[in-house]
């Protein structure tokens, strides 16, 4: 690791050409064994340098030329490291400089020796499960399309995020995916002090999207939040996959090596529950049967973090803490009583607004609307309005 720099804006990651088990990457063994997942080295490979060995170029990257990228400014903090922004270089041989191009992209810059401690003490969040999380997300897709399409055709179609290469060294780990321009919903919100119906619809119909994505490749989210939602003029999309769960189905086992190809929501009346799970995700957002670990259905819970995504959407934030009995809001929401809470509060929201919250936010799963039921609801039917074309 010689040459590397502290001065951010000009560190530049370069792939080599060999490929490394994953688990041979900074002590990261599970068990003493080989956790199976291959991906891209860039062992020795951050250098620094000037300016003057990059060549501003505005053309799309050749799909034949080596990639390399350029860390710029840092963009936020993250659980094993920091998140920078990025620019995507190319070269077609090398022997040539390198070429920026006007692709950006988001370089999330994990810490081996926080992951490790992060492993050591049962942290839920684990990159190895974010990368394993979104690789199958793409491969499942892939498989049920038929044909490749590219990482930004796929967010498009998909609202969930896909890498565009995983990279380690001795001392780090990066995770580099499309970059988006507006940031987290969550602070569009804080910025906006809450959304119109027509907006919080708008953008409700991307998360279902993303969601819908999920469930179609067999998996629940279980850290769904207005902060793992980035925007970008017209579209969501859902992010940090690093607490995702495969659903089980009865018959896993026996379908094993076609599942990739399958739509996992035409298995919905074989899907099982999960066993009970220490808590994850953020009290806030965390549906009640999490809270309380006991076994859920992996969708209910993804259902209830989007309900309360919308609470907060329409109202500006949301009114509890934890939940359980003893947080009054809590309690008094998710027994049906939202309705009069509103009223009280005098906030102006339509009657189908209310209902679906409410709908959405009941204590038990199995009277909690599905996704399809929630794309049935009446406010559905409603207007729409962008609220991220400024972004």
């Amino acid at each position: 690791m010689e040459g590397v720099t502290k001065r951010y804006f000009n560190r530049l990651l370069v792939k080599r050409k060999v490929s490394t088990l994953f688990s041979h990457a900074g002590k990261f063994m599970v068990d003493g064994s080989d956790v199976g997942h291959s991906i891209r080295s860039s062992d020795d490979s951050i250098s620094s340098c000037d300016g003057s060995e990059y060549k501003k170029d505005s053309s799309d990257l050749p799909a034949q030329n080596e990639r390399a990228y350029l860390i710029c400014d840092r963009i936020r903090h993250a659980i094993y490291g920091q998140v920078y922004d990025g620019i995507v270089l190319y070269r077609s041989s090398p022997d040539d400089v390198w070429q920026m191009t006007s692709e950006k992209c988001a370089i999330k810059e994990m810490i081996w020796e926080k992951i490790n401690e992060g492993r050591r003490h049962d942290c839920a969040e684990n990159p190895r499960d974010e990368i394993a999380a979104m690789q199958h997300v793409v491969q499942c897709l892939t498989g049920i399309r038929d044909q490749e399409v590219s990482a930004h055709d796929t967010m498009r179609e998909s609202k969930v995020i896909v890498p565009l290469d995983f990279l380690f060294d001795n001392l780090h780990l990066y995770s580099i995916t499309p970059f988006y321009t507006g940031g987290e919903m969550y602070a569009l919100l804080q910025n906006r002090n809450g959304f119109s119906e027509e907006e919080s619809r708008y953008l409700l119909g991307n998360i279902l999207d993303g969601l819908e994505s999920l469930q179609k490749v067999g998996i629940c989210h279980r850290d769904i939040s207005l902060e793992n939602i980035l925007v970008d003029h017209e579209m969501a999309c859902v992010i940090d996959m690093g607490m995702c769960l495969r659903i089980p189905f009865l018959d896993d086992e026996d379908n094993a090596n076609i599942l990739r190809n399958v739509d996992h929501r035409d298995r919905n009346e074989k899907r099982c529950l999960i066993s009970s799970q220490p808590r994850a995700g953020k009290l806030q957002y965390m549906a009640p049967e999490v809270y309380n670990e006991e076994p859920f259905d992996g969708y209910a819970a993804d259902m209830w973090a989007v309900g309360v995504c919308l609470y907060a959407m329409l109202t500006g934030g949301t009114s509890w803490e934890i939940p359980d009995k003893d947080d009054s809001y809590y309690h008094y929401i998710s027994s049906g009583n939202l309705t009069k809470l509103i009223r009280q509060w005098r906030i102006p929201l339509s009657e189908n607004a209310v209902d679906l919250l409410q709908q959405m936010l009941r204590k038990n799963p199995h009277d909690r609307l599905d996704l399809q039921q929630v794309r049935n609801h009446p406010w559905m039917d409603g207007q729409l309005n962008n609220p991220m074309e400024d972004c």
